[in-house]
């Protein structure tokens, strides 16, 4: 399959989530939700690699840099940026909150450009200019 399908998969569930998020956040505080729905990600990831049956020998390829690299991130994006998510969702409305959250592209160009030396050029230039302005008309929008 192709990365375009796979793109378009994760973006339907990326905007299928914060649907159920907002759902579900009606009762619970956003850390006892995030508690649960990391709970749903470890059992499927575990069944997940279980299933495929190489995962120990996957996981002893790797190095510390990497495991300490992915371990960050995950609790970077996994659980602080789901926290603050969570909280938002529970706090707003869902088409408020996502064009927001959803304008984490224009961030890691411009963290890639500054922390990794990428190149910035005009299409992306161009492309971080409507980035923001589309989050800004989705939020003037009644």
């Amino acid at each position: 399959m192709s990365w375009l399908y796979w793109a378009l998969a994760a973006a339907l569930f990326w905007g299928l989530g914060p649907i159920f998020a907002k759902l579900g956040l009606e009762k619970p505080d956003p850390l006892t939700a995030l508690l649960i729905r990391s709970t749903a990600v470890f059992v499927v990831l575990v069944v997940w690699a279980t299933l495929r049956g190489d995962v120990g020998e996957r996981l002893s390829r790797l190095d510390t840099k990497t495991y300490m690299l992915l371990l960050f991130e995950g609790g970077v994006a996994s659980v602080i940026a789901h926290f603050a998510l969570f909280q938002a969702l529970k706090l707003g409305d869902v088409s408020n909150v996502v064009p927001i959250t959803a304008s984490y592209p224009l961030i890691a160009v411009l963290l890639s450009v500054v922390l990794l030396g990428s190149r910035m050029t005009w299409g992306k230039g161009l492309g971080a200019v409507l980035t923001v302005l589309g989050v800004y008309l989705l939020q003037r929008s009644p």
